[in-house]
């Protein structure tokens, strides 16, 4: 067990330097010049000409990712080019709202795609199997910035029944907290169960067509007990997989959703330094991102190998 752990953790740091190193480059060479969007579009050569020299944008791109990603590695995110706010403590302050976003998105998610599902598998071929694929079809069809205006345009400005926006910390009002955020949760976990319906319903099938749930059947087993003690287990194992990866997207899609309702994460941050071209907000926020994607992923994967234990030995061959 130690053995495939120490592979993954292996593969876990090469992967984050590869991402570290195709975000740098990527950021870097689109479109655009942070010295002018720092100093304005009336700035002279040779202010840009020093605002470059004074942040090392005029050295080799090579020598600037190392830089900074020595200064990473002591914890130092650099400061933003708009304000010279260090970033570091920003992203800290930040992280938890957008984590607590995702979360309650991923668990709306689940909570509409397990059952879903599990059901939709269990009637295989029947109304309700067609019903619920139709649904997933049309989910995963709507656009969560277009689902999140027609929220507030029904709750906030019709009904009148949730704030259009803000945050207040969970620890300060949770009932306000909750208010705020379940509009934003639910336009992200709604359209991200369409896909976590499908796949929940492809390994459901796959595992009450074996061998063994055949024989529990035979024996008068029920069919909600086939169903909720041996085959949900099994086929969650493959679910979860992919269940990590959405996470992921949910965590990284929160971009649009945050400004929408004016959310101070880290998805309203990143949006900034795209639309300031303030290259170390925006390295820092994907960073935080990236590594938030590959962590879930880690650990997901473990966790499954301690369900099924094949799946770390299938893994580390």
């Amino acid at each position: 067990m130690i053995r495939p752990v120490l592979m993954r953790l292996s593969a876990f740091v090469l992967t984050l330097l590869a991402a570290s190193a195709v975000l740098f480059v990527t950021i870097n060479v689109i479109p655009g010049s942070a010295a002018k969007a720092a100093l304005g579009i009336d700035a002279t050569a040779q202010a840009i000409q020093r605002f470059e020299a004074q942040n090392g944008l005029d050295r080799p791109l090579i020598a600037q990712y190392l830089e900074w990603l020595g200064r990473i590695f002591h914890g130092d995110f650099g400061r933003s080019f708009q304000n010279g706010v260090a970033i570091g403590p920003e992203l800290l302050k930040r992280l938890p709202v957008t984590l607590e976003l995702a979360t309650l998105a991923f668990i709306i998610a689940n909570a509409i795609a397990i059952p879903l599902g599990a059901w939709a598998a269990r009637r295989h071929q029947r109304s309700s199997d067609r019903s619920i694929t139709f649904l997933a079809t049309i989910l995963g069809a709507i656009p969560n910035f277009w689902l999140a205006t027609l929220l507030v345009l029904v709750f906030t400005l019709k009904l009148r029944w949730l704030p259009p926006g803000g945050f207040t910390p969970l620890a300060v009002n949770p009932w306000m907290n909750l208010k705020q955020m379940i509009m934003p949760a639910f336009s992200l976990g709604l359209v991200s169960s369409a896909l976590l319906i499908r796949i929940m319903r492809a390994s459901m099938l796959e595992v009450l067509s074996t061998d063994y749930i055949r024989t529990a059947t035979a024996k008068g087993a029920g069919g909600v007990v086939v169903v909720l003690r041996h085959a949900l287990r099994n086929a969650l194992i493959p679910y979860l997989n992919v269940a990590a990866v959405e996470f992921g997207f949910l965590f990284g899609s929160v971009v649009v959703i945050e400004d929408i309702f004016l959310l101070p994460g880290v998805g309203s941050f990143v949006l900034v330094g795209i639309i300031n071209r303030d290259y170390p907000v925006l390295l820092a926020g994907a960073l935080a991102i990236t590594v938030f994607v590959l962590t879930v992923n880690l650990l997901v994967d473990l966790f499954a190998g301690l369900l099924d234990p094949r799946h770390v030995k299938a893994r580390s061959a």
